[in-house]
């Protein structure tokens, strides 16, 4: 099934607590991945000190899952959408196993000790992929 989270969506409460507790309770899995994004992006378009740190920043990711469909995000007028499958010209592709991603996401692991051991691949420019690290770390405080 095919899903696009729009930035007018509010922040699904009910979601957002669904997901922490499987954070919480070690029970996150990649099967919780679309809702997490959904999450993400939600919280991304209604939390000030994000849109703070996106101000006048354009940029489309690509997000590769080994063994899952692609997603992608876009930023820009501090506005975040997402949703499955390929983008356009992205700026910048993050191409992770499954695993690595339930952990990032999770804040079992640090993005840049990721690509620092090669099991995250980044495409496009590094500062960009930081802004990014930035943003879950954002998003991972409104979680909790």
């Amino acid at each position: 099934m095919e899903w696009r989270i729009d930035p007018e969506q509010s922040i699904d409460e009910d979601l957002r607590d669904s997901i922490l507790d499987k954070i919480e309770e070690d029970t996150f899995c990649t099967a919780d991945l679309q809702d997490y994004f959904t999450v993400f992006t939600q919280i991304c378009n209604h939390t000030e000190d994000i849109q703070d740190e996106v101000e006048g920043f354009t940029r489309k990711y690509q997000i590769k899952l080994e063994g899952k469909p692609a997603a992608w995000l876009t930023i820009g007028e501090e506005k975040f959408e997402m949703g499955e499958g390929g983008i356009e010209a992205p700026d910048i592709t993050l191409d992770m196993s499954e695993r690595l991603a339930v952990d990032i996401f999770a804040g079992k692991v640090d993005p840049a000790a990721a690509y620092m051991s090669g099991d995250l691949k980044v495409d496009g420019i590094l500062i960009d992929a930081i802004i990014f690290r930035d943003l879950l770390e954002l998003v991972q405080e409104e979680l909790e």
